[in-house]
């Protein structure tokens, strides 16, 4: 199924792989009016925001996920858990919603023009990024620990010392996989860049400027004459946003492949 959706998508933009044809599509200009369709804005708004929320998803996470292992009271430990996977089930648009009344007017209140803002996009998407993060890595450390953690604790070492000294020295390949999963799921988020991120079609210059993904750009053109160049444009979108997943699980798999067995 997957394959076939793949190649439904290059074969309606299969026309404009032609080297001219490509080169106007890689521009910063995208104005229907003026027949320009460039989708490089989008491409570098996804990644930029992505990669940010990326970043504080991690911090978060292998925070969170440290936390709750090296936790000495089960109290804590089952409270962090369940609080982790309740965040998993909340549907996208309530926390683009939510943060529309809560964290939208916060960072308007320091700075009024980035109201809706590449900031503001990142740190809401970071949040949906912590419950896929924080459960990989804490079912890593678990793991290492049902099999290592005796061994160590006989050598007089603590669960401070074992954590930092054995169990990250020992994960990092599996960290990383787990961050690789978390970046297909943020270049594939649609409605938090939609209602947070501004959509704003230019270049932006900080973080707190307003942009677009590639998601976002998909879902606000619309365009229903299959032979027009934005409706090929649009599922070039679409060709980047799969190919860019693909690439990414195959790098999982590859570091997987090299990876020992826990």
């Amino acid at each position: 199924m997957v394959f076939c959706i793949f190649f439904l998508i290059i074969y309606l933009c299969i026309d404009i792989f032609t080297i001219n044809e490509l080169k106007e599509f890689f521009s910063l200009t995208w104005s229907i009016e003026d027949k320009k369709y460039g989708i490089l804005v989008p491409l570098l708004g996804s990644f930029i925001i992505s990669f940010l929320a990326l970043i504080l998803g991690f911090i978060f996470s292998f925070s969170l996920s440290s936390i709750i292992f090296l936790a000495n009271s089960k109290f804590i430990k089952l409270f962090l858990e369940k609080t982790v996977l309740l965040m998993a089930t909340i549907p996208t648009v309530i926390y683009a919603f939510s943060a529309l009344f809560i964290f939208v007017p916060f960072i308007s209140y320091f700075k009024p023009s980035s109201t809706l803002s590449i900031l503001v996009a990142s740190v809401v998407l970071s949040l949906l990024l912590i419950p896929t993060m924080s459960l990989i890595f804490l079912n890593i450390f678990n793991t290492l620990a049902q099999k290592y953690m005796k061994c160590c604790l006989n050598l007089s070492l603590s669960k401070e010392e074992f954590f930092f000294s054995f169990v990250i020295k020992n994960s990092t390949y599996h960290l990383a996989q787990g961050f690789l999963l978390a970046t297909t799921r943020a270049l594939g988020d649609t409605m938090v860049v939609l209602m947070l991120a501004g959509n704003a079609l230019f270049l932006p210059s900080s973080i707190f400027d307003s942009t677009r993904s590639l998601t976002s750009h998909i879902a606000l053109i619309f365009a229903n004459d299959f032979e027009s160049m934005a409706f090929k444009a649009i599922f070039l979108c679409a060709l980047l946003l799969l190919s860019s997943n693909f690439i990414l699980i195959l790098i999982i798999r590859k570091i997987k492949a090299n990876t020992y067995e826990i």
